[in-house]
């Protein structure tokens, strides 16, 4: 991923309606897309919103390693 992509990217953590649960999504602020989510990958979502940001983070860190 290139360096300058990899500023514009950031975790939000939103509370889902159903189930009651906490996803992450991984945005491209400058494009304004969803570049990555929680439950759109595979359907995982956190009881809190702090597990639900680690999870986002460490996926985000995975994402811009590459």
């Amino acid at each position: 991923m290139d360096r300058n992509r990899e500023q514009h990217l950031s975790v939000e953590v939103q509370l889902m309606s159903e189930p009651c649960l906490w996803r992450w999504e991984i945005r491209d602020r400058e494009r304004g897309v969803v570049v990555d989510s929680s439950w759109a990958r595979e359907w995982m979502a956190y009881e809190s919103p702090e597990e639900a940001l680690s999870a986002g983070r460490q996926r985000l860190t995975s994402l811009t390693r590459r």
